[in-house]
């Protein structure tokens, strides 16, 4: 999942959204280099990432694609899906999606002195350009598959994703109406056997 799904799943708690950002910043084993809620959140992270990879309907949405995309179809679904939670907000807030997204960058604000300089640095890019409130804009979808493909070090057909994406854009949304309620069933249980 992207950005705006692993917010979702962490908020309200502050603790667990700067954990939740996190998640993609800090490897390896946790050892009380976080406070013990942050380090939860990162936990939640993995536990999500866990999820949506082994996902029957995460699976389904890759073999949408065709063959020369498939390798990174899991990407692409990531920023997708997070295009289709944008759109489709008020189906699972009550809050306006700026009104979270103020929650959101606040929590990081907060706890800047903990991130690390690359946490920091995209924390505050996010913030400035109002990246979340953006996925739900096809443009955005297009840049940042785009932009992704750039920061991979093999070549790649990640410049030419977004058509893939409208080809196969309403089975997609069918896809992510299943699988979203399913994952936050699944955040819902997991944070209830952490406590």
């Amino acid at each position: 999942m992207n950005h705006l799904a692993h917010f979702k799943v962490s908020h309200p708690d502050p603790a667990l959204i700067v954990g939740g950002f996190l998640g993609d910043f800090v490897k390896g084993r946790l050892n009380g280099a976080y406070p013990e809620r942050i380090e939860r959140g990162i936990r939640l992270h993995r536990a999500v990432d866990a999820f949506a990879d082994q996902h029957r309907i995460i699976k389904r949405s890759v073999t949408r694609f065709a063959p020369g995309f498939r390798r990174y179809g899991p990407i692409m679904v990531d920023v997708i899906y997070d295009h289709f939670l944008a759109k489709r907000w008020q189906t699972f807030n009550d809050d306006a999606l700026t009104e979270f997204c103020d929650v959101v960058f606040g929590a990081l604000e907060e706890e800047t002195q903990l991130l690390p300089t690359d946490a920091r640095r995209m924390a505050e890019h996010m913030a400035a350009s109002r990246s979340l409130e953006n996925y739900g804009r096809d443009v955005f979808v297009n840049r940042s598959l785009t932009h992704i493909g750039t920061r991979l070090k093999r070549n790649n057909p990640l410049h030419l994703a977004f058509d893939q994406f409208k080809n196969h854009e309403a089975a997609l949304y069918e896809d992510f109406t299943v699988f979203f309620p399913e994952l936050l069933s699944f955040c819902k249980c997991w944070q209830l056997e952490q406590d």
